[in-house]
């Protein structure tokens, strides 16, 4: 049977070790992340991000990366705000500009942190730097299914705020999520 379909089963044979080269590939791109991220400044912030995603907009007060060398649905957005209105707290700044976007969270598919759960992070242990952070499933505009990691970063020193967002559809946001949270948490001030 092998010699009368070895075509076939050298395609097979082929796609599997194709399959196997792309898990090995994925596999290591979590392990070799830290080592290859790329550094950046924007405003008073210093990062490091994923070498593979590409700056494909870079304007004053907005970053925009996305994987240039895929067909993934995903974006990664940092949207920078200077003489920040402090009357109102973080959590409601959250929520309006989480609104604005038009986004209906999946509560029990959601994870909400407020700036109490970031109180240990080297980061934000000065106090200058505030955080709330939201990620999970939810419906755009009453219709698309998006999944969402978004961080809103207020820096109390020079009023001004950082919101951050990865949007992407629900499974492409499960590949990148793991590298924009480790992207906002190695978040430092210059």
């Amino acid at each position: 049977m092998f010699i009368d379909h070895w075509g076939s089963w050298l395609l097979l044979i082929l796609f599997i070790s194709a399959l196997i080269y792309t898990l090995i590939v994925v596999k290591e791109e979590k392990t070799t992340f830290l080592e290859n991220a790329k550094p950046m400044s924007f405003h008073e912030y210093s990062f490091h991000y994923p070498s593979w995603w590409g700056l494909t907009l870079q304007e004053e007060k907005l970053l925009k990366w996305e994987r240039t060398d895929t067909r993934y649905d995903w974006a990664a957005h940092f949207f920078y705000e200077e003489n920040l209105n402090q009357e109102i707290s973080i959590e409601e700044d959250f929520k309006n500009r989480i609104e604005e976007m038009k986004i209906v969270f999946d509560l029990e598919a959601s994870d909400i942190r407020t700036p109490e759960d970031f109180k240990n992070r080297e980061s934000f242990k000065s106090g200058e730097l505030e955080i709330v952070r939201i990620e999970g499933t939810a419906t755009q505009a009453g219709i698309e299914r998006r999944y969402l990691d978004a961080f809103l970063v207020r820096n109390h020193r020079e009023q001004s705020c950082l919101f951050a967002t990865s949007l992407s559809s629900v499974l492409n946001g499960l590949v990148e999520g793991p590298y924009f949270e480790e992207m906002m948490f190695s978040l430092k001030l210059k």
